[in-house]
């Protein structure tokens, strides 16, 4: 994933508020160490609290909960992730940033010195989209919940293309890169939201593109979940 501040600062305004709590390189050494432990602790040493009162002052400056994670990735890995997203104060938050191990990794490996805290939102993976961005022009848009077909999408597909359109070119000159894949949410007012943006190619799920290896010139367009094949009639069937 792209780091968020490497383009935020030019797309913020279509994304969630976020706050960036830089670390200095005690903190991240602090960090570090807690989280190669076995056990989850609350922060004890000074320079660990500071870190947690850090993250507690960006939680107070954001409306309810929020959601907390490294400038290039979130704490999904965490077993507290998986007990609740949302955290609501600074020591929590410190428990499941040193209990995940990609934030531990994308630290180690100097991927960013920054830690993000941003407004929870539930938000349903039904309205998630993603967008491929090839030369800056949008040549692919995929829904992400790949479970079954949704009727409403395919009722409303040059509409989302339509609307995957305007965002692309909302978004073309604040890209990090020529190419990018920018994942984004609808809302229930019809608005959306930018929630990520990743790297092109390989490690990032292409979805309903399938693989990589293609000719991204030929726009391969909004790509939905087929309807379920329906038979009907008189239908021999022999094994």
């Amino acid at each position: 994933m792209f780091p968020i501040s490497s383009w935020y600062d030019r797309l913020g305004y279509h994304s969630f508020p976020t706050v960036f709590v830089g670390l200095r390189a005690d903190q991240k050494t602090a960090l570090l160490e807690a989280a190669g432990r076995d056990v989850v602790d609350s922060p004890t040493s000074s320079v660990e609290k500071s870190v947690a009162a850090a993250l507690q002052k960006a939680i107070r400056a954001l409306p309810g909960s929020c959601f907390v994670g490294a400038d290039v990735c979130a704490p999904t890995d965490s077993p507290l992730f998986a007990e609740s997203a949302s955290v609501s104060n600074g020591d929590r938050a410190w428990q499941m940033l040193t209990s995940s191990p990609k934030v531990r990794q994308a630290l180690q490996q100097d991927q960013t010195s920054r830690l993000t805290v941003r407004p929870f939102r539930n938000m349903n993976r039904i309205r998630e989209f993603r967008l491929f961005l090839y030369d800056r022009e949008l040549v692919a848009m995929s829904q992400m919940n790949l479970e079954r077909h949704f009727k409403r999408f395919a009722r409303r597909h040059d509409q989302l293309w339509g609307q995957g359109c305007e965002l692309a070119t909302a978004f073309r000159d604040g890209l990090p890169a020529d190419h990018a894949v920018v994942d984004i949410y609808f809302c229930s007012n019809g608005d959306a939201l930018l929630v990520d943006m990743n790297q092109w190619g390989e490690p990032t799920d292409p979805l309903l593109l399938r693989t990589w290896d293609q000719d991204w010139t030929a726009r391969p367009g909004l790509k939905l979940i087929a309807p379920p094949l329906d038979l009907s009639g008189d239908v021999s069937v022999s094994f």
